[in-house]
């Protein structure tokens, strides 16, 4: 097994909304620290996301690359994404209380780096279960800390 490369330390804002048909609008906004790992190819953005106390933080991984975009999600929940414009999706989103059938269509998967920081933009729609759950924007900005 290869050890970890360490990343840079970040601080991430994370702004997220899903609508459904005739439901009001799901809005989330995450202040955390994560880390960076530029490669050759992809940069590698990891953190945690705590959106409930009862349970504990999911580890979050985004895999930047010029093909896409790919989001790995483990803990109570886990699931794996693939975002690239205009491309489908299918995978499995495993819940505590089982397994469903997972699909995302990709509408938007930009992202932009440079010496401060730098942006994620997703925007998809989701279907689980084999039904359409939500429309899901997604906007994560990071900047590098300063070394103190």
């Amino acid at each position: 097994m290869t050890a970890r490369k360490e990343g840079i330390p970040i601080l991430i804002s994370l702004d997220a909304k899903s609508a459904a048909d005739g439901q009001p609008e799901d809005v989330m906004r995450m202040i955390t620290s994560g880390e960076l790992v530029e490669k050759k190819d992809e940069t590698i953005i990891r953190y945690e996301e705590n959106l409930d106390e009862n349970e504990p933080p999911q580890q979050i991984e985004l895999a930047l690359r010029n093909d896409g975009i790919t989001m790995s999600r483990n803990g109570t929940i886990k699931a794996d994404m693939v975002f690239q414009k205009g491309k489908r999706y299918e995978s499995q989103y495993h819940t505590p209380y089982g397994v469903l059938d997972m699909a995302l269509y990709c509408i938007k998967a930009d992202f932009s780096n440079n010496q401060d920081g730098g942006e994620v933009a997703l925007l998809y729609q989701l279907d689980l279960g084999g039904q359409y759950a939500a429309v899901h924007d997604m906007r994560l900005h990071w900047i590098r800390k300063k070394a103190t």
